[in-house]
């Protein structure tokens, strides 16, 4: 266990770029930060340097993130590990932890999220540090006890100062324990709740006499009882540290909550356990405040695309209204004709000579090119719409984008999603890239979370067109390629980008 806050942090991906990248990042948020590109260099700058922690991809070609991480905790017990890859694979998120990871982070790294962790990561050390000194006092405090009662049997006179001694350092320990900046939960073996302190009581809705002596399985906490009744048996049952994150829970304001909570077996004295502790962080504004993180970026991503979006659009919006002032001479003209055919219709009818007025029509004609204009005008009108027809695509695309939508997961169109994704990006990839979809068309309602979807997709198309734009740049190639394919395999849906 690290004796303190997190500064210095080494990350191992065999990716160099990677770690260039998250070390500049934590080095902005104040850490000094090494990077490694494989685990046996990451073993020998450990040799010689503490580290607070180490975050470490899972997939490497000479020692995968796990054994890294075992191995790290067998020969480096004060450093914490955090596993980070795209996907996990063979692998179960309890792997990760029971190897020794003490979370995992996924890829494409979104640095704010990172930056919560490390910060959720002190959070938890300094809360476990201030329970360990806890502990400390209070088998201080029954080493004094022993040494009290032994003073009594030799001097009945002292008995009731000694007393009064105890029970001071009883409520010194009891307020301790109830300062604790968070939910402080003691059960016993059968489940019996012993502890409940005040922070429980103001969280979750229940006054201290009404839990406790109640069955933990039966008292009426309006949490995720299911889960948190599962991971306390499995804590008893195999007398090991526990964690379950994100417990969706009813605040005291009637507004939905979310919870991180730690499970501690406690043994009195021998291998039994004796029970357990829970504690507890109500995280709703952390992750209220992730939210708003994650739609700043993407906010800045459409900053980012607003003037190639501008010239999108400028390009429809600029032959629209040449074609519009083409169309207002074409009628000024055609207007000066049907004036003319008025008096050639007026003459007809009466009886008059019309011969001046046919000549007069024909050189009309002439001057303005009329066969010009008859075979240019529905050209115009149809070029008109077109671009009306692509300026409505963009916004609509952009609107779609650049939405916040739902913070749940909810089932979405992916082919739109997509689709309305390379739109926004089309200024990002058209000048070195071409960009072609092969969509299934039976593809199923997908839930997910719709703005994090649509950021996903724009970072790899963005990726994707950059990387192309290295190989293009010199003018000595022809444009690339990015195709973009989905496909329904069995339960799941698959999205291929390649160029």
């Amino acid at each position: 266990m690290r004796s303190g806050a997190i500064r210095k942090i080494l990350v191992v991906d065999d990716e160099e770029a990677i770690g260039i990248i998250m070390s500049s990042f934590l080095q902005k948020i104040g850490c000094y930060c090494q990077s490694a590109t494989s685990p046996v260099e990451a073993l020998e700058i450990l040799e010689g340097n503490h580290f607070d922690l180490v975050i470490s991809d899972i997939r490497m070609s000479d020692m995968d993130g796990l054994e890294l991480i075992r191995e790290i905790r067998a020969r480096f017990p004060s450093v914490d590990t955090m596993i980070m890859s795209g996907f996990l694979g063979d692998y179960s998120y309890s792997d990760v932890i029971n190897a020794g990871a003490v979370d995992f982070i996924a890829k494409p790294v979104s640095f704010p999220e990172l930056q919560a962790k490390i910060v959720r990561l002190n959070q938890e050390h300094k809360i476990f540090m201030e329970l360990k000194e806890a502990n400390k006092k209070i088998k201080l405090s029954l080493v004094e006890m022993t040494k009290v009662n032994e003073r009594l049997t030799m001097e009945i006179a002292e008995r009731r100062q000694m007393q009064a001694e105890l029970s001071t350092a009883h409520r010194e320990i009891e307020a301790f324990l109830y300062s604790i900046p968070c939910i402080l939960i003691e059960i016993a073996t059968e489940g019996t709740i012993k502890r409940w302190n005040t922070l429980a009581e103001n969280i979750l809705r229940i006054n201290a006499p009404d839990a406790l002596g109640r069955s933990i399985f039966e008292c009426p906490i309006a949490w995720e009882a299911e889960k948190v009744n599962e991971i306390i048996r499995l804590c008893a049952a195999e007398h090991l540290s526990k964690r379950l994150n994100e417990v969706s829970f009813t605040r005291s304001n009637g507004v939905d909550g979310i919870l991180d909570l730690i499970f501690n077996p406690v043994s009195a004295g021998g291998a039994e356990s004796s029970g357990l502790i829970i504690l507890g962080t109500d995280i709703t504004e952390y992750k209220l405040m992730e939210r708003q993180l994650t739609q700043s970026q993407k906010l800045e991503s459409i900053g980012q695309l607003a003037a190639g979006i501008a010239h999108e659009i400028n390009t429809p919006a600029q032959y629209v209204g040449d074609n519009t002032r083409f169309l207002d001479s074409a009628f000024e003209s055609l207007e000066k004709i049907h004036l003319l055919y008025d008096q050639l219709l007026g003459g007809l009818r009466v009886g008059n000579p019309v011969e001046a007025i046919v000549q007069t029509i024909a050189e009309a004609q002439d001057e303005m090119d009329f066969e010009f204009i008859r075979k240019e005008v529905p050209d115009a009108i149809r070029q008109s719409l077109e671009g009306i027809d692509r300026i409505t695509r963009i916004v609509l695309s952009m609107k779609e984008f650049s939405h916040p939508g739902t913070d749940e997961k909810t089932g979405i169109d992916i082919n739109r999603a997509i689709a309305n994704t390379i739109t926004v990006a089309r200024n990002e990839w058209k000048y070195v890239a071409d960009v072609s979809t092969d969509f299934d068309s039976d593809l199923p309602s997908v839930r997910c979370i719709p703005g994090e979807f649509n950021q996903v997709i724009l970072n790899l198309i963005i990726n994707s067109a950059h990387a192309i734009a290295e190989r293009v740049s010199d003018g000595s190639k022809q444009k690339g390629t990015i195709v973009v394919s989905t496909r329904k395999e069995g339960d799941f849906v698959e999205i291929r980008i390649r160029k």
